[in-house]
């Protein structure tokens, strides 16, 4: 069951660097930001050489936010992460941008309808 998951994963993330619009830009500026601690509007303006309001009104033309797109690198990012036994789950919440355990839980049962131990307990248990 969580094969699909990961791979579908990877699959993503790779999609992202043949994609060229703003939100693929976005998404790749986020995954590069969130292993620096700075993945936010300010830090990916400045990274994507854009005003604040240049990048919402591009991104409102490709009927997405910066929201929404920042919740989309992080559900896939917290995937990867769990996939890795070395992370604790701490750890994977504060890559992801999270300041605590509960607020990155609370975002993964949104994300996958289960809590991130549950996820890594079954994964684990397939590999």
């Amino acid at each position: 069951m969580y094969d699909p998951l990961i791979e579908q994963a990877e699959e993503y993330l790779r999609s992202l660097y043949v994609q060229d619009n703003y939100a693929a830009q976005l998404k790749r500026m986020l995954a590069e930001l969130m292993a620096e601690g700075e993945a936010n509007a300010d830090a990916a303006c400045r990274a994507l050489k854009l005003s604040r309001r240049t990048l919402q009104r591009r991104l409102k033309a490709e009927k997405t936010s910066f929201n929404k797109v920042l919740q989309e690198v992080r559900a896939v990012l917290a995937i990867n992460y769990l996939s890795d036994k070395r992370l604790k789950a701490l750890e994977v919440a504060l890559l992801l941008g999270y300041s605590s355990i509960s607020s990155f839980t609370n975002a993964f049962k949104s994300w996958y309808d289960l809590p991130p131990a549950e996820y890594r307990q079954r994964f684990l248990a397939q590999v």
